[in-house]
């Protein structure tokens, strides 16, 4: 049986091992990674690069890890969870889609996400939404009005972008089976927590340059990722860009905030006057946050900004597989299924030249991303990092 797994690593720790190990222990012979870039969900770049985190990843029991590249790596759930789906069905291999899960009750999940596309549903999501109600609260709510229970599951993030992986396969006609593993540890974003420390306290500990000192750090065992900071490459810190930031939002004008993924009702209006009145990107993303518009999508569409990406580029799903790494069984996963890729597989810059403009066009804007983010590191890296890095064989 092969499992794949949509993930981000940021970095990589011993709740994600956890979960592999748990993939393994049902009946999982190999297991498949889709593994978000330079870029993640939270709109700023991740704290190490992608190849970096990806070996951490092979290190503790993933066989094979793909990329999923910018945009939807940055982007919303249902575009999060829409893109790497259709990059482990493409695969024409992957038996289940393994994920964790706060309630990990796999049935209930499977009715939150039957009512998602409910018509009442539907009806009542826009009215919310229509007076004002962030998209998240909406749905919760109208959901709700139907069966609590299942709206329930909608509160907490694992099992929200658990049931979009249910809608994703449902929608897509992928072959997959959802699977959901009781998630353990630190709940999400949560300091200080029992158990495994989040990838959130773990990006704290290292943004403070605590590492070395820190038990929760050593207990994670990443030795790549050390070797990134000995080399200044890592941690990546955003605050490195805040200038460059500022200079590219207040080049903008109201038609390209228009433009940016992930805007509609007025939100253009809202980021173009506060981008004209404060002084910081933190103070921007304060101005423009509110009842309608979460932080999370006032901060991606920021980082959008920044990135030079606009909506054309969610009009389409990935059209490329991009191998980051590999172990010897998922060199023999590859060799299985060639035949039965969906995608043109990108392991070297050559294979580049043979794509389909748009998949090439994707390509060129996560090379992009990479020389933005090259920028972020504690010493500045040259272009081309993306172009120049080589499938790791572990």
């Amino acid at each position: 049986m092969v499992a794949g797994i949509i993930a981000e690593y940021n970095p990589f720790h011993r709740g994600h091992a956890w979960h592999i190990a748990q993939t393994r222990a049902v009946g999982a012979t190999h297991v498949v990674v889709v593994m978000s870039g330079c870029t993640v969900q939270r709109g700023e770049f991740a704290i190490a690069q992608t190849h970096v985190r990806a070996r951490m990843a092979l290190e503790n029991g993933a066989d094979l890890v793909i990329l999923l590249p910018t945009p939807w790596s940055c982007a919303r759930a249902q575009d999060f969870a829409r893109a790497g789906v259709h990059l482990l069905d493409s695969l024409g291999c992957v038996d289940i889609l393994s994920f964790g899960s706060e309630s990990a009750d796999l049935a209930l999940l499977q009715r939150a996400a039957a009512l998602i596309g409910d018509e009442r549903v539907v009806l009542s999501l826009r009215k919310r939404v229509g007076e004002g109600e962030a998209f998240a609260r909406a749905r919760q709510g109208a959901v709700a009005e139907l069966d609590p229970q299942a709206a329930a599951v909608l509160r907490t993030p694992n099992d929200t972008l658990g049931v979009e992986y249910i809608n994703a396969i449902k929608h897509l006609g992928a072959k997959i089976e959802p699977f959901a593993i009781k998630r353990v540890g630190a709940a999400h974003d949560e300091i200080g927590g029992e158990g495994f420390a989040n990838a959130s306290e773990l990006r704290k500990i290292l943004l403070k340059g605590e590492m070395g000192d820190n038990k929760l750090c050593e207990a994670v065992g990443i030795n790549w990722l050390q070797e990134e900071i000995s080399n200044g490459r890592a941690p990546v810190d955003m605050q490195c860009l805040e200038t460059a930031w500022l200079l590219r939002l207040r080049a903008m004008q109201l038609a390209d905030f228009a433009a940016l993924p992930d805007i509609s009702e007025g939100m253009e209006h809202l980021l173009y006057r506060a981008v004209r009145e404060k002084n910081s990107v933190q103070e921007i993303l304060q101005a423009a946050t509110g009842k309608r518009y979460p932080a999370a999508r006032v901060r991606r569409a920021l980082f959008h900004a920044l990135l030079g990406e606009t909506i054309e580029g969610l009009t389409s799903l990935p059209r490329f597989t991009r191998i980051i790494g590999h172990t010897k069984k998922g060199r023999e996963l590859l060799h299985l299924t060639k035949v039965n890729m969906a995608l043109p597989i990108i392991s070297r810059m050559a294979d580049v030249a043979k794509m389909l403009p748009e998949a090439q066009l994707q390509f060129a804007h996560e090379c992009r991303a990479a020389d933005i983010m090259a920028l972020a590191m504690p010493q500045v890296q040259p272009c081309g990092m993306e172009q120049r890095r080589r499938v790791f064989a572990l």
